[in-house]
């Protein structure tokens, strides 16, 4: 049974460690509100440079069909970033986790999902390569999956490094994918929803492919990735009355398109130039529907529009893994607030219910000595 001086010690250390949490808690606070603001205005960012590279890519796909149904070889060709391979062999999973811990279950709820998805692709016979953004999925994978981990980088509050290291996981990525060393590519982290409600997230990355073979993760699925309505765009491919040619404003110089008849046909055969679902997956709330009118009334600088293309899709997916990594400290610092708002009232409880038992055996100490006293006054 602990004494008076055992007891004035303990809540002695528990007041401490709540000066402790309660400022972890301000300043989790102040960071999350920085952190939602950088999330909300790469939103924006994100959304524009979809839109055009939604265009781009809309325009190769056009010209490409003029070209076919006119008996002409196709003058561009869709880069091989949004072409992927028919049966996907070799994987790379990027993991966001934090570097800090006192995040309640932020890290842990992360890599069992990692962990859920790479034996899930193991049992498809695939190969499966790692980066750990973030000591801590690190520090956890490294025991079973160590060998399979080929970058690893902290995670950063800073918004300058947060947008550098974004840049060179896209760099290392993409000389991946480029020479042949991976197929597919796929982040996970925890997007942000409120200060208490974080949700692991699977979001495809490579290839950037228009149409998106990949299903939303569950236990049969062969992909694991997700496909969500919320990151799927709509475009409006061109109509047979925009093929006929009409005036219109948007991104470039407007100016009146004429067509021949076999490119008439070309847009009206099978219908192909109909709504579409097409993934980007921008992982953003900012994203609206998009529509792209017609392509080609639309002058381009330069006027290949697959170079152009070229150029902008490293930037989409620099932007993309930028916006994880701003998604995941969100969600690391919202967790974290919370975290340490329940620390700081489970001290209190505890110094609540200790001062009580502390008041009790000193009061007990007490009776007990002036019954001493007065028993020995009695015996004089």
């Amino acid at each position: 049974m602990a004494n008076l001086k055992e007891l004035r010690n303990r809540i002695a250390s528990i007041k401490s460690t709540r000066k402790i949490t309660s400022a972890m808690k301000m300043v989790a606070a102040a960071k999350l509100r920085q952190s939602q603001e950088a999330l909300s205005e790469s939103g924006y960012f994100a959304a524009s440079l979809a839109r055009i590279i939604t265009r781009l890519a809309k325009t190769i796909d056009y010209c490409r069909e003029t070209d076919i149904a006119n008996g002409k070889p196709p003058r561009y060709e869709m880069p091989r970033l949004m072409i992927g391979a028919e049966n996907a062999e070799k994987y790379l999973i990027i993991v966001f986790s934090s570097s800090r811990g006192l995040c309640g279950g932020f890290n842990i709820n992360v890599v069992k999902k990692t962990v859920q998805l790479i034996r899930h692709l193991e049992k498809e016979k695939k190969e499966i390569r790692l980066i750990c953004v973030g000591t801590k999925a690190y520090e956890m994978l490294k025991h079973s999956y160590g060998d399979r981990i080929v970058f690893r980088t902290d995670a950063s509050s800073n918004p300058k490094e947060q947008r550098r290291n974004a840049e060179r996981i896209s760099m290392r990525v993409l000389d991946m994918y480029e020479d042949g060393e991976i197929d597919a590519c796929a982040v996970l982290y925890n997007q942000f929803h409120s200060a208490i409600s974080q949700e692991v997230r699977i979001d495809s990355l490579l290839p950037l492919k228009p149409l998106s073979v990949l299903q939303p993760f569950t236990d049969e699925t062969p992909w694991g990735f997700d496909d969500s309505p919320e990151h799927t765009y709509k475009i409006d491919r061109p109509s047979k009355q925009a093929a006929r040619g009409r005036t219109q404003g948007g991104f470039g110089t407007s100016r009146t398109n004429k067509k021949s008849n076999a490119q008439v046909r070309a847009a009206a055969v099978k219908g192909r130039y109909r709504t579409t679902q097409v993934n980007y997956v921008l992982n953003s709330e900012a994203e609206e529907t998009l529509h792209v009118k017609d392509p080609l009334e639309y002058d381009f600088e330069p006027a290949n529009p697959e170079i152009l293309l070229k150029a902008m899709l490293p930037e989409l997916m620099t932007t993309l893994i930028y916006r994880s990594t701003l998604d995941s400290a969100a969600s690391e610092n919202g967790a974290r607030m919370t975290a340490m708002d329940n620390a700081t009232d489970n001290a209190g409880d505890i110094i609540d219910d200790l001062t009580l038992l502390y008041n009790r055996r000193r009061q007990s100490q007490i009776t007990s000595e002036l019954t001493e006293i007065i028993s020995g006054a009695e015996a004089l």
